[in-house]
């Protein structure tokens, strides 16, 4: 059972996670880590997450989940520092809206016995603006969020493990 989870980027997508699974009944910890003091401390003050980290690799290490809510350069960056320090027992996803280069590092980079499982993933749902100020617990409901199929899978998905 998944009771810790990781939100890197604490903006729209990340806080508005957050509120979801708070509102769905997930009684887990919820830490966030943001580039930006304020979007952090926002997403912490509106319930979206129980705790704002001081490092991002670090908060990611200590989650089972790890859900990546950046722009693409700064998802792709985040998964080469990540790949190397989490373990076959954890999953990490992202919310980026092109999966072309994301899916490519996610093979080179993990789903292998000795390391994290990454599953890409993108939902269908937003807002014109960002920050975690729009943050919504509905964000999601009712809207697609799409996964991208490993092509080569090496093990079973972390998930079927949780």
């Amino acid at each position: 059972m998944i009771q810790r989870i990781a939100i890197l980027g604490t903006g729209l997508l990340g806080a508005s996670a957050g509120l979801a699974l708070r509102a769905s009944g997930f009684d887990g910890k919820i830490t966030g880590w943001n580039r930006s003091a304020e979007q952090g401390r926002l997403a912490h003050e509106m319930g979206a997450i129980d705790e704002v980290a001081v490092d991002a690799i670090e908060a990611a290490q200590t989650s089972q989940v790890t859900l990546l809510c950046m722009p693409i350069y700064a998802t792709l960056d985040f998964m080469e520092k990540l790949a190397p320090v989490l373990g076959p027992q954890q999953l990490v996803t992202d919310v980026g809206s092109t999966k072309g280069m994301i899916s490519e590092a996610a093979e080179r980079l993990f789903n292998t016995p000795e390391r994290a499982a990454f599953l890409p993933g993108h939902p269908m749902a937003g807002k014109e603006r960002g920050g975690a100020a729009l943050a919504d617990a509905d964000l999601f409901r009712g809207a697609v969020w799409l996964f991208t199929d490993d092509p080569n899978p090496q093990r079973t998905p972390v998930g079927a493990e949780l």
